[in-house]
């Protein structure tokens, strides 16, 4: 149930903001996608309580730069 909810909100926030998905999960990193994966790492991590090593697994990167991309933007 988790990974469906997870994989909504990348799905959503992806064509919110014109980025292609797979672009996302493959580790794409043009800074449109960079600053699109810290959002959704942070709404995941603050809004659902993913864990950091679920969301690196889904978004595309290490566990390290999904806490970097967070603090990046300010969330803890």
């Amino acid at each position: 149930e988790r990974k469906r909810s997870i994989d909504d909100v990348i799905k959503r926030m992806c064509k919110e903001e014109g980025v292609g998905e797979e672009e996302l999960r493959n580790g794409g990193q043009r800074r449109e996608v960079s600053r699109l994966r810290a959002k959704i790492s942070s709404y995941l991590s603050h809004e659902i309580g993913v864990p950091m090593a679920e969301i690196a697994r889904h978004v595309g990167v290490c566990g390290s730069a999904v806490v970097k991309a967070i603090q990046k933007m300010g969330g803890d």
